[in-house]
């Protein structure tokens, strides 16, 4: 009796279950058949248990689910639990429901007697998923329609979001930087700026805007950086041009200054004494020996002039690149020779030792006129500046380098000079560092010029008595 018991309020508790399931729940044999269904499912059908039981599920289903449902009930027949979504509207009913249907085999005894179906009603949290999908989309759109790079970082430095933006200015796939930390992507950048503003802006919690160089992709970056709970959200662009257009301005002040020097004292002198000596032969009898000698000091002071004026316009006609052809990939060790070569009567004079070692193949993106100037001055003052102490010794070595240009260290080993007392006034126009020697300070000033107008760099190191090396980054 207890065991009959137990059996029937176990099955007084399923049905119960079964009754107040608010999913969808039904019965169906191996044909579709519905024997039992409970109460949410007719209510969603709006009929009675007589008008669904014993008719076959599929004439509920519009036709272009049937099939689906009758190979979904055939597996499950098989022995399988089946699940699948799918968007059912029922016949004879006014509402779409997105349901996620399980399919359960029922066995006794070994045996599969029949299959549950239940049907969860899921168009709410569809519909939910489908905003978040269509807003999302639209913040996609919105993303990739600015024109600045933008991209998403978590809490955990990880990449969200990347438009394509960040693909073209970086140059690297956005799936190979979604999921993926900052310093695992730009290892090289690891403490860098960009790091540092960006931990700056979490932080403190507050916004940051700066401009920053890229190493790797050689370029200027404006960068805003807007911390938020889940992160940072960062938009850049590229100022490469803006920048170079501040350093040209900055650098053509400079010039202005060069050229305000000149007026002022290289040209004004001269001027000066020309004026004076003028007037000075107007009152002088031309038979006089003072006659002649201020005629001799008048010619002086014009050649002076001259050579000042002719100065400004080979200065003039490099910063405007007047005459200049377009860049050619030039053989380095081509110019290299030439310019050697014509200065080998002077090299040979002082017996000066000259070890060149660049490869034939190695070429420069520049202007052959501008990189024989370049070397032409070097050799030239390699031999003015010589030491007295002992034979001239000068090497001349270059190395590509990939993506990076080409590095060409100049050095001899003359009478240097004291790089700490020159500071800024080493490539200046019109200053020397050795009085010894004959020279307008120009040879320095013109190899700077031309270094930088083919988008090159300049260093130099030198020491008093032991010589003087020059490093140039060319591309």
């Amino acid at each position: 009796m207890s065991d009959i018991f137990q059996l029937k309020e176990s099955e007084q508790r399923f049905r119960a279950l079964f009754e107040n399931n608010p999913d969808l729940v039904l019965f169906q044999d191996r044909e579709g058949i519905i024997f039992d269904a409970n109460p949410a499912y007719l209510n969603v059908l709006e009929k009675s248990r007589d008008e669904v039981v014993g008719r076959p599920f599929e004439e509920f289903l519009p036709p272009h689910l049937r099939g689906l449902f009758t190979q979904k009930l055939r597996e499950a027949f098989e022995g399988h639990k089946v699940q699948f979504d799918s968007e059912v509207r029922f016949v004879d009913t006014a509402r779409t429901f997105m349901l996620s249907v399980t399919k359960v085999p029922l066995v006794v005894e070994g045996a599969i007697t029949g299959v549950h179906a239940v049907l969860r009603d899921m168009t709410e949290v569809y519909a939910s998923h489908q905003v978040i999908r269509e807003q999302a989309h639209k913040l996609n759109t919105i993303f990739e329609s600015i024109t600045d790079a933008f991209f998403l970082l978590d809490s955990q430095w990880r990449y969200t979001f990347v438009n394509s933006e960040v693909e073209r200015l970086l140059g690297i796939k956005r799936e190979d930087l979604l999921g993926r930390t900052m310093q695992e992507v730009f290892p090289e950048e690891q403490n860098g700026v960009f790091e540092e503003r960006f931990q700056h802006a979490i932080k403190t919690k507050q916004a940051v805007h700066f401009q920053a160089y890229f190493e790797r992709m050689k370029l200027w970056l404006e960068v805003k950086a807007f911390p938020s709970m889940e992160g940072l959200s960062v938009y850049f662009s590229d100022v490469t041009d803006a920048v170079r257009s501040q350093e040209e301005l900055y650098r053509q002040n400079q010039d202005l200054q060069q050229f305000t020097y000149i007026v002022s004292h290289n040209l004004r002198a001269p001027l000066a004494n020309a004026l004076g000596l003028v007037d000075l032969l107007g009152s002088l009898d031309k038979s006089s020996p003072d006659y002649d000698e201020a005629l001799h000091n008048l010619k002086a002071s014009t050649q002076q002039l001259d050579a000042v004026l002719r100065d400004m316009n080979t200065i003039l006609s490099i910063r405007d690149k007047q005459d200049v052809n377009e860049p050619e990939h030039v053989p380095l060790i081509d110019v290299v020779q030439q310019a050697r070569l014509n200065l080998e009567e002077a090299l040979v004079q002082c017996k000066a030792e000259v070890v060149i070692n660049i490869s034939a193949d190695l070429r420069v993106l520049g202007n052959r006129a501008y990189l024989y100037s370049i070397f032409f001055n070097l050799f030239s003052n390699s031999i003015k500046y010589r030491s007295e102490k002992r034979p001239l010794r000068i090497s001349v070595t270059a190395t590509g380098r990939p993506s990076q240009g080409v590095r060409v260290l100049f050095a001899d080993n003359g009478s240097g000079f004291d790089t700490e007392k020159a500071g800024p006034d080493i490539f200046r126009l019109y200053k020397r560092f050795h009085t010894a020697q004959s020279g307008r300070g120009m040879g320095l000033y013109l190899v700077k010029t031309h270094v930088e107008t083919m988008g090159g760099k300049i260093e130099v190191s030198s020491t008093v008595d032991q010589g003087t090396e020059f490093i140039l980054n060319l591309r």
